[in-house]
Parts: structure tokens; C-alpha cells; sequence
């Protein structure tokens, strides 16, 4: 079954070779584009300086209410998005996990304070974004591990099969792996933290005294580590 990306691409094919509408005529017009996916090919070859001569106006328009300006953006912010999507496992399996940062970047590109925040247009709806969707797993996080008293008559209803979390079958793996010596108790720490609880590696590495590109460093190799032996098992 094609993966919500996956039908984000397919539209886009049917999208990029139409010309612009009237609401992004003098968009395409700065840079000499003619249809959707030239200006999109335009603003992927240009440094981040200059792609904001385009992503600026086409923010502007998207929070105006321009359905063509918002959805260029979320197909320039793609890439973006699916490194969202993979960051945050408390949210759910892959699909629901596309569906949170997909819905989450696209609302902050419909939203963007482009008065306030004219330059690094990209960057700046990722992080907005990332910082909703880190507020999603916390919550969700919180509310999978709270403790709630119940009468144990309560709890005698018939058995029926549940399927596991993604984020309990994560910790079962980093479990695994750390039994097996494959990666660092601390590593797996990182990991568990910032996929599962949803902290912050910036608020970790102030916690630890250490450098955040170390921290960075460290959960990446561990996170590399473990789906080798995970593709393996």
C-alpha cells in the first residue's frame, strides 16, 4: 500500500508540468520558471540564501491562503519531512508517524509568520514543526505511561490480541542490543530519551555537560548499529 510520501510524489507528478496560476506567475516569473516543477527544481539547486527569494513569497502566499503556494513548499519540504517522520517513534508506526509530520509541517507552512521570520523560511517551518511533533510524543509518551488504579474486577474481560507499539517494539530491540554488547547502555539511553520520550538532545547534552554534535554523533552510530542487527535478526 503506497505510503502517504509515496502519494505525495505521485501527485506531484501530475502536478509539476502545469503552468503556474495567477497567484505564483510572478514567482516563476523571478527566476524564469514556467511550470510547478521547474520553480521546484530552481529553489532545490539554489544555496539556502537564495532560495528564500522564492520560498519568502511562496510563504507569504501559503498563509494568505493559496493552496498552490502551500503545497510547492510542502513538496520543496519533503525531504525535511521524512526525517521528521523517522525521528519520533512514540508517535506510532511508519504511516501514522508520515501522517503527524506531513500534517504538522503543512499546518505550520499555512501559519508562517513571514512578517516575523522573512529569511531561512525553511528551516524555520521544520523547527516549528519538530518542535509540535516533540510535543506530540510527549504527550502521548506521558499518557502511555501513566499509572492508572482500577478495580482488578475491571480487568477480567476476555483476552484479545493487541497489537504492540512501535515504540514498545523499539525498546524491546535497544534492549536486545544492549544485552548482546551490540551497542553502549549509554547510547541506548540517547535513543530511548529523544525517540521514545521525546526530549530534546540539546536539553540532554546541558544535562550531561557534554557537546551536542557528540551526542549527535553517538546516537547515530548506535541508531545505525541497531538497525543492522535488527535487518539481521
Amino acid at each position: 500500500m503506497p505510503s502517504v510520501f509515496d502519494k505525495l510524489e505521485q501527485e506531484w507528478a501530475r502536478l509539476a508540468p502545469r503552468f503556474p496560476g495567477q497567484d505564483l506567475e510572478a514567482i516563476c516569473a523571478v527566476v524564469g520558471a514556467t511550470t510547478l516543477g521547474e520553480l521546484h527544481a530552481w529553489v532545490r539547486s539554489a544555496d539556502r540564501s537564495e532560495a528564500d527569494r522564492v520560498m519568502a513569497p511562496l510563504a507569504e502566499r501559503a498563509a494568505a491562503g493559496s493552496e498552490s503556494a502551500a503545497r510547492v513548499l510542502l513538496q520543496l519540504l519533503l525531504p525535511g519531512t521524512c526525517r521528521l517522520a523517522a525521528s519520533w517513534w512514540a508517535l506510532g508506526d511508519a504511516e501514522e508517524r508520515a501522517s503527524a509530520a506531513v500534517t504538522a509541517v503543512y499546518q505550520r507552512i499555512r501559519n508562517y509568520p513571514i512578517d516575523r521570520r522573512p529569511t531561512k523560511v525553511a528551516a524555520n517551518i521544520l523547527l516549528d514543526a519538530g518542535q509540535d511533533l516533540w510535543r506530540a510524543a510527549k504527550k502521548l509518551n506521558a499518557e502511555r505511561t501513566r499509572v492508572v488504579c482500577v478495580d482488578p474486577g475491571a480487568v477480567m474481560a476476555p483476552r484479545r490480541h493487541v497489537e504492540p507499539h512501535p515504540a514498545d517494539e523499539l525498546a524491546e530491540a535497544i534492549h536486545d542490543a544492549v544485552a548482546a554488547g551490540h551497542i553502549a547502555a549509554g547510547d541506548a539511553e540517547l535513543i530511548v530519551a529523544t525517540r521514545i520520550e521525546g526530549r530534546r538532545l540539546a536539553d540532554l547534552a546541558i544535562e550531561r555537560g557534554a557537546k551536542l554534535r557528540t551526542l549527535q554523533w553517538r546516537r547515530q552510530v548506535a541508531e545505525a548499529v541497531l538497525a543492522r542487527t535488527g535487518s539481521a535478526a
